[in-house]
């Protein structure tokens, strides 16, 4: 076979041939060597394309922010409690052990709690903790609080916050006490006032303060709001009931048992 040789533009020699294609005047087991060496290396390549492309196939996929992911789930999905215009997640499933009226509810703010049918819901940052949430009646008489504490300790919240409550006019206390029972520790303030802030309807008010270690281990408060004139049970099922159905944020929690 001839070759051209484009440097010189003209055709090579028989010397200059065995250049340009030198494994062509090899013997027969030089070019039998050459070959499987060729074969080796092209099977060595291949090797380690598909080791390379296994890796990559292998390797995880992005991180993703599931925590904010859910969070925008839960703002998508969320209604507020009676006319749906809140910010709280839909309701947990009801139980035998809820009073006539009232409902479970999860709320947006992480914890689970239980109120009367047709309450709306509204909140505000704090301080420590979760936000401060307010369940209220239609007439604006009656209120149910949640939030988190920073004190050691419920009984010594209360302490904290009996200062405060004496400032209020007519201010007369009840009781202050802690809870017997139970393996978390709870305390208790019961008083009347004549005008309490952010209430609404006239005469005397009777409240009930009642803090408590969570099952999560943080303390929590559950603080209901009523008109004194009608007595103190309902002030009373509002507490027990909430407290009955209270389940911390990012806890697992049974449904109360009738």
């Amino acid at each position: 076979m001839r070759v051209f040789d484009t440097e010189r533009q003209e055709w090579a020699g028989s010397r200059r041939e065995r250049l340009f294609h030198p494994d062509q005047y090899l013997d027969v087991r030089r070019q039998k060597v050459i070959r499987r060496k060729t074969a080796i290396v092209l099977a060595v390549a291949g090797l380690t394309f598909g080791v390379w492309a296994l890796a990559w196939k292998d390797e995880p996929e992005p991180y993703r922010d599931f925590t904010a992911a859910r969070s925008d789930t839960a703002k998508e999905t969320s209604e507020g409690p009676g006319d749906g215009s809140g910010d709280s997640a839909p309701p947990a499933q009801p139980s035998a052990s809820l009073p006539a009226g009232y409902e479970p509810w999860q709320d947006v703010a992480g914890f689970r709690v239980a109120f009367p049918t047709g309450w709306e819901r509204d909140s505000r940052s704090s301080q420590y903790g979760i936000d401060v949430v307010d369940y209220r009646s239609p007439d604006g008489t009656r209120r149910l609080q949640v939030f988190q504490v920073m004190e050691t300790s419920p009984y010594e919240s209360l302490q904290v916050a009996q200062v405060e409550a004496q400032k209020l006019d007519g201010y007369e206390a009840l009781s202050l006490t802690e809870v017997p029972g139970g393996e978390e520790q709870a305390a208790e303030h019961e008083y009347r006032a004549d005008e309490i802030s952010g209430e609404q309807g006239g005469g005397t008010r009777h409240v009930i303060d009642h803090r408590f270690e969570g099952a999560d281990g943080e303390r929590y408060a559950l603080v209901a709001y009523g008109s004194d004139a009608d007595g103190p049970d309902d002030e009373r099922e509002l507490v027990d009931t909430a407290l009955r159905w209270f389940c911390p944020p990012d806890t697992r929690c049974d449904t109360p048992a009738g």
